[in-house]
């Protein structure tokens, strides 16, 4: 009776997003697979021929500890191995680590080998040339509803038209996406799951497909019955453009999903706001940020400890993005993100709201 009830609201949600005449996709139930998580650092820059360990203190998979390679076949690109990771679906993430204006995204969709999961990354220049890079990179996987609190873990990735290809919702729920139309680069995309009215938790976005384009959280609505998120996306002359892309929610939970191990987490809007329940720290402490002119220090009290991980994602109108200008690092128990940068549409640094996400896999 509770699924047949379940299906009719499903089917009245569906009914009214037509009628608003906005496109929606509707994914599959997730299928009873194995949580499965992976994180590197690619300290990387030059093309390498063969498959080379990547930085060992910046990386772990839940199965393989630190054993995530890389190989670079020319110029800003880029295949990630992580040999003891058999997800199938799940999300990737990408985040850049440099001083210049630039970008990582995922390349193509992720595959599996017979030795381990196949990640491809692609990184450019502010302009969309193809530019050697550092960045961080994460897999992660999960299947069925969190059986108790804390937080929530919710994840999509979409095609260029907002048609659902991977999903999964902690609350059980399914996540929903509506298109903007062709040229656009809008996705309105709403996460089922009670919380609070108030913004809480943490979002990462990354754009996927064979050509340069960056993606962001444009807008954002919490409320009690779930979140609505607008993804935005953009080409290299920062027009919108229609790309595929993920996004994953996280409310007092790691990045990667999985609790408990990792227990040094936290996450953190990046406004001058600082709103209380998007600034978490699983050791209760309170994460700080140096607010400077399109560049953002942001410390992560008593959770600092390797081996380690952070996203980032800028939020806000327009074609501005965030990425990392250098490696983060620990400094006794705390965790330095030096720094967080965003640039416009020119490629110069600008003020400009982000997420940031980091994790222990302590």
């Amino acid at each position: 009776m509770m699924r047949s009830s379940v299906m009719r609201l499903r089917s009245v949600l569906i009914s009214i997003m037509a009628i608003l005449g906005i496109t929606v996709s509707v994914p599959q139930a997730n299928a009873a697979l194995s949580d499965d998580w992976a994180f590197a650092f690619n300290n990387h820059l030059a093309p390498i021929g063969g498959f080379t360990l990547m930085d060992p203190t910046h990386q772990w998979s839940k199965f393989g500890g630190a054993s995530g390679q890389v190989r670079s076949p020319g110029t800003g690109r880029y295949e990630v191995l992580f040999p003891k990771t058999t997800g199938k679906r799940g999300i990737v993430h990408v985040t850049s680590a440099g001083l210049q204006p630039g970008w990582c995204q995922i390349a193509s969709n992720w595959k599996m080998g017979n030795d381990g999961l196949h990640v491809f990354v692609n990184c450019y220049k502010h302009g969309g040339a193809l530019a050697n890079s550092q960045f961080s990179v994460l897999f992660t996987e999960s299947s069925g509803p969190i059986a108790a609190p804390p937080g929530a873990h919710d994840y999509v990735f979409a095609n260029f038209q907002g048609t659902v290809l991977n999903e999964f919702n902690s609350s059980g729920g399914a996540n929903f996406v509506g298109w903007g139309g062709a040229g656009s680069g809008l996705y309105k995309v709403f996460l089922p799951g009670a919380g609070p009215n108030d913004p809480s938790g943490n979002l990462q976005v990354t754009a996927a497909g064979a050509k340069p384009a960056r993606c962001k959280v444009a807008e954002w609505y919490p409320s009690s019955t779930g979140q609505t998120v607008v993804v935005a996306c953009f080409d290299a002359a920062s027009k919108p453009y229609d790309t595929g892309w993920t996004l994953s929610y996280n409310r007092e939970r790691p990045v990667i999903g999985e609790y408990g191990p990792p227990k040094r987490f936290g996450h953190i809007w990046v406004t001058p706001a600082l709103p209380p329940l998007t600034n978490f720290n699983s050791a209760g402490a309170t994460n700080t940020v140096s607010f400077g002119p399109g560049q953002y220090l942001v410390t992560f009290p008593k959770i600092g400890l390797k081996e380690d991980h952070v996203q980032v994602t800028a939020y806000g109108p327009g074609p501005n993005y965030c990425g990392l200008s250098n490696l983060w690092f620990t400094s006794a128990t705390d965790g330095l993100v030096r720094n967080v940068e965003c640039y416009d549409a020119a490629g110069n640094l600008a003020k400009n709201d982000s997420f940031v996400a980091y994790t222990s896999r302590q």
